[in-house]
């Protein structure tokens, strides 16, 4: 039996990130979450969901609305304006402003031709959606208050809008409003707020207000249907169901309630009646929408819930950054942490050395020295970071925001911390991915810019990092890299691209532009999630989202036996996993060990052992909760298994050796995530 200690980083606190709007797209399954820093993650809910990218969000912008047209993103907000997105160079593409001040919502018709926004001022604009501007169309009258909430109808000739005690029905094309529908007020004082519309298929209007009342109302006679005190405060998501049979909502008041559609057989009328209901989130649920029969939320909590029910399932994705958000410099013995505009160095304390005789798994060792920040690097205006890196001895930094690239130089001589902007004048900005070679020579930026694409190449110095060369992926039909890495021994990099595609490069001997010698992997059709490459077999690793590994040798340029006999031979239990893998690593002493993580589970590999049965399930070997710095567990067991579950975290955002013989654990503690929240609705419990 092999062991190895473990350092568990506990101290990684991120500060909660609430989301304010969700969209979902059907034909590519990507999920866009806004959250409250302006920065808008893209997920892939194709299979296990992940974030596929994250466009940065800036203090200057504001995101009250999000809306995919087909392929193509918006946004809108309290600046007054329409952002498109360049979901490439993962930045704003074109704006367009509207009358009317701010803009707090906004909806596009059924044919995806024209898109309106409500306004802070009582206005309506809309806009023609061309094929590569939004194109102003006209501005309807003015009402009295804000519209909060706007929806067309199913014909596009009419627009539904929410505000203050007012539901409106506008015509869209003479621009003025044909009914306006009052609601009740709990309160005479007290305004009634819509929060939120739907519309069904037969254009009737689903409003959800601050009584927390669910209401359904006619469009053609201006008048109320039927109305359910659902929630105990302001209801401000609502959402249908794919067959338009069922309606969600939920609010400040964070139970989600459904209500289902059926036929009342004395009138032949259709009847709303109460369903189930579920309490996904402890604080106020912001967005809901129903995709492939999965419902989704997220609100002030930050996390993404995906539910469904029957059978009842919950599954809650938190709020983390896109990985990778930490490093280990295995030469000066520290661990990197990237915040969402600063970053931090910690030099990691060392435990006492025990007998050899007492060390059992599970045990836990006392720290003769405890971990230390070294450094705390804030962005200019606190800028987000796009990407950074950290050389092996903690001796160089560098990390891109929108606007600029810094480079800098790190020490620490006899206890004396010594940070110095580094001479390298690299004049690129934005760059999406980074990273320096195991051996620490090489230094590596990558941009999707569409068209070429751009890997350079830099030679590391003590004080310089010199230009060396580039190439552009494009002609491997690498587009989009999402994954990057490099082979132990520093010759080949690997890169990896949001649909798939996946191509090797042997850098060993770039002097130029010219392009290195590469390669294409076969092709597969969900995107990866994680890859690695192994120190002596130089065997790539590669999990795709919906749970397939493959292991492919790079000198052979074949995929292994192990990786062909592996593939009918994955347990039923790992394939219906709901979070993805997001990091691999091997043990250095025993090639036959592939060791991959999730967010909650790390997972090892045997490839000496014999598969199970599909149906059977994966071994659990936990050596019990470790409440200190440093443990020891094992790596493999008497166990026959191929497949275990080593070690359970809750929110595991990083695991990398830092020798052969330690092991590094980065986690978010999910109290962190949640203590510095606005507290909760009170609300009675038991007859309390």
């Amino acid at each position: 039996m092999s062991t190895c200690k473990i350092h568990n980083i506990r101290f990684y606190n991120l500060e909660p990130r609430s989301v304010t709007c969700i969209s979902y797209e059907c034909k590519t399954k990507k999920l866009a979450l806004a959250r409250n820093d302006n920065s808008i993650e893209v997920w892939n809910v194709g299979n296990a969901p992940f974030v596929e990218y994250t466009i940065p969000g800036h203090a200057a912008n504001s995101i009250e609305s999000i809306l995919w047209i087909g392929p193509r993103l918006f946004s809108t907000g309290l600046h007054g304006m329409i952002a498109e997105y360049d979901l490439t160079m993962l930045t704003i593409k074109s704006e367009a402003a509207v009358t009317g001040g701010a803009a707090w919502c906004m909806d596009v018709n059924r044919n995806k031709t024209s898109l309106a926004v409500g306004t802070e001022d009582g206005y309506i604009n809309t806009f023609i959606v061309t094929s590569d501007a939004l194109v102003y169309e006209r501005i309807f009258d003015k009402q009295k208050g804000r519209i909060l909430c706007i929806k067309w109808d199913n014909t596009g000739e009419m627009i539904y809008t929410g505000s203050t005690d007012t539901i409106r029905v506008w015509n869209a094309i003479s621009g003025h409003a044909i009914h306006k529908m009052t609601t009740s007020r709990k309160e005479a004082k007290k305004e009634t707020i819509i929060w939120c519309l739907e519309v069904t298929d037969d254009n009737v209007i689903i409003s959800g207000d601050s009584r927390g009342c669910l209401s359904f109302w006619d469009p053609h006679m201006g008048t109320l249907i039927e109305s359910h005190e659902s929630h105990t405060a302001d209801i401000l998501a609502v959402t249908l169901s794919h067959d338009m049979n069922t309606v969600y909502c939920a609010g400040v008041d964070p139970v989600v309630r459904s209500f289902c559609k059926i036929i009342v057989k004395s009138s032949g009328r259709p009847q709303w009646v109460k369903g189930i209901e579920r309490r996904l989130h402890a604080h106020d649920v912001r967005a809901l929408v129903e995709a492939d029969g999965k419902l989704y939320s997220a609100g002030v909590d930050g996390y993404l819930a995906q539910s469904s029910y029957p059978p009842k399932v919950l599954v809650k994705y938190p709020p983390l950054l896109q990985p990778p958000c930490a490093a280990v410099c295995r030469k000066s013995r520290c661990i990197f942490l990237r915040y969402p505009n600063y970053l931090e160095l910690w030099r990691l304390g060392s435990s006492t050395k025990p007998p050899p005789e007492s060390i059992r798994p599970g045990m836990l060792h006392q720290l003769e020295e405890e971990p230390i920040k070294l450094l705390q690097l804030k962005t200019k205006r606190d800028e987000n970071i796009i990407s950074c890196a950290i050389n092996k001895d903690s001796k160089t930094i560098v990390y891109s925001t929108d606007s600029h690239l810094r480079v800098f130089n790190f020490d620490v001589v006899e206890g004396d911390r010594q940070l110095s902007r580094n001479g390298t004048d690299i004049p690129a900005t934005r760059i999406q991915k980074m990273l320096f070679s195991p051996n620490g020579k090489l230094f590596v930026t990558i941009n999707n810019d569409g068209r070429k694409n751009a890997v350079t190449l830099y030679n590391v110095e003590k004080k310089h990092l010199r230009h060396l060369g580039y190439f552009h992926t494009n002609r491997e039909t690498i587009i989009n890299v999402g994954l990057v890495c490099f082979s132990p021994d520093s010759k080949f990099l690997v890169c990896a691209d949001r649909k798939g595609s996946i191509a090797v490069y042997n850098i060993s001997e770039i002097t130029s532009s010219d392009s290195p010698a590469a390669w294409l992997l076969p092709k597969y059709s969900c995107p990866p999630t994680a890859m690695a490459i192994q120190k002596d077999t130089l065997n790539l690793v590669i999990v795709y989202s919906d749970h397939k590994i493959v292991e492919y040798n790079i000198l052979q340029r074949q995929y292994t036996k192990f990786s062909n006999n592996l593939q009918n031979k994955l347990p039923k239990q790992w394939l219906v996993r709901s979070f993805p893998i997001t990091n691999i690593i091997f043990d250095p002493r025993n090639e036959n060990i592939i060791i991959m993580h999730d967010d909650s589970n790390v997972y090892v590999i045997d490839k000496s052992n014999e598969f199970s049965e599909k149906n059977a399930k994966i071994l659990k070997r936990e050596n019990g909760d470790f409440a200190d710095d440093s443990s020891n567990f094992a790596l493999s067991s008497q166990s026959q298994q191929a497949f275990q579950v080593l070690k359970k975290y809750k929110h595991l955002v990083y695991l990398d050796w830092l020798n052969d013989e330690e092991l590094v654990a980065v986690e978010v503690n999910p109290t962190s995530l949640t203590e510095k929240l606005p507290p909760t609705l009170k609300q009675k419990w038991f007859g309390m």
